[in-house]
Order: C-alpha cells, then sequence, then structure tokens
C-alpha cells in the first residue's frame, strides 16, 4: 500500500499520521466539494408532509399494549387505533399495525414500555401528516414515571439541535399521545413522544444513497461533517456511536459515489446531556459516568477543527433558545442541560482546551 505523511501543523507542535495515498486524495477532494456546510443544506429537498411542521401532533393509539410489549422479535406485528385529533377538534382514525423496536431499551427491565414502529396501509393516510409514510419509528416514554417522559423531550432536542447545525440529520416531529389498553380504559396514560424521519425519506432528501456496509474506514469519510458530527457528540456527551462499525450512524454518498460520504448520527438516550439512569458508559471509554465528555472523533487538520468550532460558535443562540424556549422541559432538566451546554461551550472557546480535547486526544487510524 502507498503510504503518504499528512502533516498537522498544531499550535504546539507537528503531529504525523499515516494514511493510504487514496483516503488522502479523497480527503481533498471531500474538503472541496463540502468545505461550505451551509451550501450543501441549502441544496437538499423538502422533508416528508410529516416534518414539514414543529407543531406537536394530538394523537391517539389504542392496542393490546400487554400482549405487543411482551414480545421481543422484529416480525411479530398488532392491530391498533391511531386517532389524530386536528386544532378544530375534528378526529381521524386509522387502522395500522405496531411493534416494538430497538435494543436496550426493548428490554422490560429498562423500559417496561418500549420504542415502537407504527406501520401505516397507504390509503389510511391521504390527506393526513402521515401521507407518504410507511413505516415509521416512534420514540416513546419507557416508563410511567415523569422522569423518564423528561428524557424523551431531551433526546427530541437533542435531534432538533443537531437540525440547527446542518440539514444532513434526522428531522422529528414531537407528539403528545394517548396510549390507550385495549379493553381497560383505566390504563390509558398520555406521554410525550417523537417520530423520526425514515432513512430512505433523509437519504432522498439528500439527493444521495445511502451506503450500506458493516465497517467503514473513518479515513474515507468527508472530514467536515464527520468533524461536525463528532464534535456534536462531544457537546451532548454520547460516545455510544462508531465511525468504523457504523453503530447509530447512517452513511449518505451522492448518488454517484463520487466524494466521500457524510455520517448521520441518531439513538442519543446514552449521551450525557440526558443521563439516563439505564446508561452506563462502555469500559472501553474508561469513564466512571456517561456525563463525562470523551471526544471519539479522529484526528483532523486543524483548519477543520477551527471551521467547525465557528459552526457551533455561530449556532449557540438557536441551540440554546430550543431548550429555554421549549415549555415542556422541566425547570430542572432546563437549568441542567444549559449548564452542560455552557461546559462545552467554554471548552471550544479556550485554546489549551481545543489543542488537548481534540487534538493531543483525537482518536488515529492505523493502517
Amino acid at each position: 500500500m502507498v503510504i503518504t505523511m499528512m502533516k498537522l501543523q498544531i499550535k504546539h507542535g507537528i503531529k504525523f499520521i499515516a494514511v493510504s495515498k487514496t483516503a488522502y486524495l479523497i480527503t481533498i477532494a471531500g474538503l472541496i466539494s463540502f468545505s461550505n456546510l451551509n451550501a450543501q443544506d441549502k441544496n437538499t429537498g423538502q422533508p416528508m408532509p410529516l416534518f414539514q411542521s414543529e407543531e406537536i401532533l394530538n394523537l391517539s393509539l389504542e392496542a393490546d399494549f400487554k400482549t405487543v410489549l411482551s414480545v421481543t422479535d422484529d416480525s411479530t406485528y398488532f392491530p391498533a387505533k391511531f386517532t389524530l385529533t386536528d386544532n378544530s377538534g375534528t378526529e381521524r382514525t386509522l387502522d395500522i399495525k405496531i411493534r416494538t423496536r430497538g435494543n436496550v431499551r426493548r428490554e422490560k427491565d429498562v423500559c417496561p414500555f418500549a420504542p415502537l414502529r407504527l406501520d401505516f396501509p397507504k390509503k389510511e393516510t391521504v390527506n393526513t401528516p402521515f401521507e407518504g409514510q410507511k413505516a415509521i419509528k416512534l420514540v416513546t416514554h419507557c416508563d410511567k414515571a415523569d422522569f423518564y417522559e423528561q428524557n424523551v423531550i431531551l433526546e427530541y432536542l437533542i435531534y432538533k439541535a443537531y437540525n440547527v447545525l446542518t440539514d444532513s440529520s434526522f428531522k422529528v416531529r414531537p407528539a403528545m399521545i394517548n396510549y390507550i389498553y385495549t379493553g381497560k380504559k383505566a390504563d390509558t396514560i398520555r406521554k410525550f413522544a417523537f417520530f423520526i424521519e425514515r432513512e430512505k425519506h433523509l437519504v432522498d432528501r439528500l439527493h444521495g444513497i445511502e451506503i450500506e456496509t458493516e465497517k467503514f474506514n473513518p479515513n474515507m469519510l468527508n472530514a467536515f461533517p464527520t468533524c461536525l458530527m463528532d464534535m456534536f457528540q462531544y457537546m451532548i456527551g454520547n460516545t455510544d456511536y462508531s465511525s468504523y462499525d457504523l453503530h447509530n450512524i447512517i452513511l449518505v454518498s451522492d448518488s454517484v459515489r463520487r466524494f466521500p460520504p457524510i455520517p448521520v448520527p441518531y439513538d442519543f438516550d446514552w449521551s450525557g446531556l440526558i443521563s439516563a439512569n439505564y446508561a452506563v458508559p462502555h469500559p472501553v471509554i474508561g469513564t466512571e459516568h456517561v456525563s463525562e465528555r470523551v471526544y471519539r472523533g479522529f484526528l483532523k487538520e486543524p483548519f477543520i477543527v477551527h471551521h467547525t468550532i465557528e459552526i457551533f460558535n455561530a449556532r449557540k443562540q438557536e441551540i440554546y433558545q430550543l431548550f429555554e424556549n421549549f415549555e415542556l422541559l422541566d425547570a430542572d432538566k432546563k437549568k441542567k442541560a444549559i449548564k452542560y451546554l455552557d461546559d462545552f461551550y467554554e471548552i471550544i472557546n479556550d485554546d489549551k482546551k481545543v489543542k488537548i480535547e481534540f487534538f493531543d486526544n483525537a482518536r488515529v487510524v492505523h493502517e
């Protein structure tokens, strides 16, 4: 393999990493093609109708939830009644199918009420916000306790924060849902939830294709959006992802795969900003609590890192307003979230801490 040396001019010294010549050339091509994330976002298409509004949907979902939540495989769907209520009070009920989904949150000792996947018959969704949807993910409340619902609200706001930074991100739509246990109206509960854009629709919106593979060389990813993603994961204190194993990430490339693919992250419930009671650090990370930040990004050229920091600073007010203005987020959670963001912004605006976190502690791919 032909090896070239990529020299990184760092404030307190020079560091060399060995990368393949092919990876180096592809990286440079990516820098040229995607150096302006704002321009990239302007070229994206419209999301599906469900994600063209941020209004909280008023819904009811009726099913035999005792049976639904007892099944752990991905193939068994159950009938359900799905009712939408508009602002005038008019109701429309759809016959749909549902099943549980997810990994950790599907385990009963973690979440008695697991996340769901809703399957809509095509004809049923015409002239509703769900028109064009087939199977779609729903992030649910996990447990009846209020603090679980607050965790879901925080995860929703994390998705929205990434939307602020780049359109190469999953759209989300909030809802308040009455969960009605068939035959047991007394067991009805009302909780916050949110829908996540389908991967197919995200890829179509970005005018690209999804790269489906089990592993991917991080050096072959597009440098700017990858740095943005890694710094975002650092901001929210999330280490539950992998650019190599493609854990909680999908890759999107242009339709002819001319340029390096862009990573798009999802599933943020293990982040330190949320600090869910079931979230524990991976042994490899070596931290005592998920709230401790660890940068999992691979080493990048200084101008890429500093350009990324500029983006975070430019969007700071918008990100803060998401958490400050969302009325369903209680005061204590709001205060802790803002403090957690304050700590991040203090780090990225301190030259010494930037050097330590994003250069000295950055990972390096050895080939």
